[in-house]
């Protein structure tokens, strides 16, 4: 089995936020419920365009599933027990950008997923 989890970099332009998530987020709603990104989003306190850059892993062999938080958590555990565990045990198979356009106002919480 291989997992497939996302280095998500938040960026509205003062603060800089980087954070694992599963799966591949290509746009906003895809990363509603992460709590990273939650806390990040509650941070932002002016309408403002926020830059995302993901960059897309598989973990293991076999057929490919989305990360549970679980393996997102495990994930975390890895990196920091090895600073080169991205790109020495994982494969990059894409990187892409997108922006969120954002307004305070339009916040809605949602049920937290993950770390």
């Amino acid at each position: 089995m291989s997992i497939l989890f996302s280095k998500v970099t938040l960026n509205d332009g003062v603060e800089m936020e980087d954070f694992l998530v599963g799966g591949i987020p290509r746009e906003e709603s895809d990363l509603d419920g992460w709590m990273a990104y939650e806390h990040f989003m509650e941070g932002v306190e002016d309408e403002t365009d926020v830059a995302v850059h993901v960059e897309a892993y598989l973990y293991g062999g076999g057929e490919t599933y989305p990360a549970t938080p679980e393996e997102v958590a495990y994930m975390y555990s890895r990196i920091e027990n090895r600073s080169d565990f991205l790109p020495d045990r994982c494969d990059n198979i894409e990187d892409l950008d997108f922006t969120i356009k954002w307004s305070p106002s339009d916040w809605i919480g949602s049920d937290l997923i993950g770390m």
